[in-house]
This record gives structure tokens, sequence and C-alpha cells, in this order.
């Protein structure tokens, strides 16, 4: 005869993981069963109980119990409730299960756009690969941090150019995917986009719009997206014959602030010589480019046109609504983690750097040139 379901403490969820809760629920719920704390055969608490338990809502904690039947933990029985399996250590070993390390530096937010819909892709394609991946995140300053990370593959976030030798150190011991950068002479996998071919595509919409001064606001070129960018700008201008002078590039200290890079654009923006179109590094740079023209007075997109780089839900919202590149933010997330599976199962991954279109989209604040 089933037991009856056992008093037993859970821990709570961490709400401020990026680890969607249902698999944080259901990693509690395994561990409880794994320790001896629900035996053999007794009966799980309701899912109302386990929502309230392990603070989260009715449906995340069904979504938990129906990964825990579906990987041989537990069993339901109609009209009566969940039940550990008596045989469930063989289930679980009979499918194999591996972690997969999110790997960021300290200063990156989770919850910005661009981070966002990376983690979004890679936790969509966590639920749809089988055997399911158990996500953990680590925000790391060097290679000691990845070391001690307990996972079985490392998904690693956008590294600047001098961390890539870190990363192949750390590649000889277990398999190392770099989602969001990528270098051409690395041994390591990469998932990135074109960021070379977005900013060409934004620089020769600009040059058919009647423009010949293009100015680039860019990050810092560290960053190989910065660095691709910068490089996609200057082949697309000598394609068309235009002198880059100095006072057309401006790099920036981060990817997300302009730093004095803007007090060297205002000076030119307030010249005789000033360009008719900035095209920028990135969304955030955009914005800082668009207020100070604000400030300035100077008209978008009457007086100069403003390009992006990504394509946020606010960008279509700003006055004038921006034109930008688009980054398939998700699909390179699902690629990502498709490829690092594939790595942790000991299979091959056909393409080393897997490089994802852009597109661009075009809004109202380009125009022909005046």
């Amino acid at each position: 005869m089933a037991g009856r379901c056992p008093l037993v403490h859970l821990d709570k969820v961490d709400t401020e993981s990026a680890v969607p809760r249902y698999l944080q629920a259901k990693s509690i719920l395994a561990e409880a069963i794994r320790k001896g704390r629900f035996p053999p055969n007794s009966k799980l608490p309701n899912t109302g109980e386990i929502s309230a338990q392990i603070n989260v809502s009715l449906i995340t904690a069904h979504k938990a119990i129906q990964c825990l039947v579906q990987e041989g933990w537990v069993r339901r029985e109609r009209g009566r409730g969940t039940f550990v399996r008596n045989d469930f250590e063989a289930q679980v070993a009979a499918k194999p299960q591996f972690r997969v390390g999110l790997v960021l530096h300290p200063c990156n937010p989770l919850g910005d756009f661009y981070h966002g819909r990376l983690i979004a892709g890679v936790r969509e394609a966590a639920e749809l690969i089988e055997p399911v991946g158990e996500l953990v995140i680590q925000r790391c300053h060097s290679l000691r941090d990845l070391d001690v990370l307990s996972a079985d593959g490392l998904l690693c976030f956008h590294p600047d150019r001098h961390q890539f030798a870190m990363l192949e150190e750390a590649a000889t011991r277990r398999p190392v995917l770099v989602l969001g950068a990528s270098l051409e002479d690395t041994t390591l996998h990469c998932v990135d986009s074109q960021n070379f071919q977005g900013m060409q595509a934004a620089v020769r919409h600009l040059i058919e719009l009647g423009h010949r001064r293009i100015a680039i606001l860019n990050g810092p070129l560290d960053s190989t997206n910065c660095l691709h960018r910068y490089e996609g700008y200057m082949a697309e201008m000598r394609a068309h014959g235009l002198p880059v002078a100095e006072n057309l590039v401006y790099n920036a200290e981060l990817a997300k602030a302009a730093g004095a890079a803007m007090g060297r654009l205002t000076a030119t923006l307030q010249s005789k010589n000033r360009p008719t179109a900035i095209v920028a590094g990135g969304y955030y740079l955009a914005l800082e480019a668009l207020t100070l023209l604000r400030e300035l007075h100077i008209s978008v997109p009457n007086a100069i046109s403003l390009v992006g780089f990504d394509d946020t839900k606010s960008a279509a919202l700003l006055n004038p609504p921006l034109t930008t590149v688009r980054q398939p933010l998700e699909e390179m997330g699902m690629r990502a983690y498709q490829h690092i599976a594939r790595l942790i199962n000991g299979k091959q991954v056909d393409t080393r750097i897997d490089l994802l279109p852009t597109w661009l989209i075009v809004r109202s604040s380009t125009s022909q040139a005046h």
C-alpha cells in the first residue's frame, strides 16, 4: 500500500535566477526524492501544497511535476495523487542529464533586452531537447571561476577578445561555446550574428539616401561585435570611395555609454563640416546620439539621419521611430544551446563559427540627404 505524504520542508525557488522556475521546482523536488525525504512509494504533497511551499504558481508546480513524471521520478495515479516510483533510481539513471553553465561577466545585466532575448532562446531550446539539461548561471572574472563551476559544458556570453585565450584553455577540460561573439582564429565554437554585414547594410542604406559624410558612434573595439561592426562600416565606406576622416569615427569606452566620445561628437556636430548621418553600433548608443541631437536642436531625420543596432520593442516607439539593424537574438540562444548539447554528448557540430543573418528595419529616423 502506498505511503501517506510525509511532512517535508522544501526549499523555495530563487526569484532572481534566470533559470525557469519550473526547472528550479523540479530540481528541488528531485533532490528531496534523491535524499530519501520522499521515500519510494510515498505520496507527494498536492500541487497546491507544493506551490505554496516553494513559492511558485499552481501552473509552475504542475509543470515541475510533469517533468518528474517524464524523467521517471514519480508516477501519477488517477484520483489518488502522485507517488515516488520504487524504481526511480533506475529510471533516472537511464535518462542521462547534463548541466550547462551560462557564463556572464559580473557587469552584464540579465534583465536587459540583449541578454534577456539570448537567455530566452537558450531556455526554449533546453525545454525542447532530450535529455533536458539543467541551466546554471555563473558570473566569472577569471579562469579559476570557470574551473570551480559544476557543469558539463559552458555557454559563455560575448567575451571580449582578450578573454578568448582563457576560454580556449577551459575548453581543454570540457566543451565551451561562445554566444554573441566570434573570432576567426579561435579554436572555440561560436554562435553570433552577422555584425559585419549588418553594419554594411546600415551604411549602404544611408549612402543610397545620398549621404556621404557618415559618422559611426561605436563601442570599444575589444568587443568582437563592435570590432566587426566597425570593420563593416569601413568596408562599405571604402567600397563607395568615401573618405573616413578622424572626426567621423567615435569609439566609446563602453558599449552602453559613449563617455568621452560624446564630447568629441558634440564638437563635431556644432561645426560647419558636421556629418549628415550617424550610424550607432548599439541601441543605447543610438539613444545617446538621439538625446544629444535633441539637446543641440538638430532635427532627426531632417538635418541628420540616425541608424541604430538592435531592435528593442521601444525602438519603434521613439520619436522618430528608429531605423535599426535587428539581430535574431532568440534564435542565436537556441542555436547555441543545440550546439553545446551536441558537444557535451560527444557529437560533432558542423559549423565552428555559426553566424546568423541580421536585417535592416527601416523606419523614420533616416531620410534623403539635404
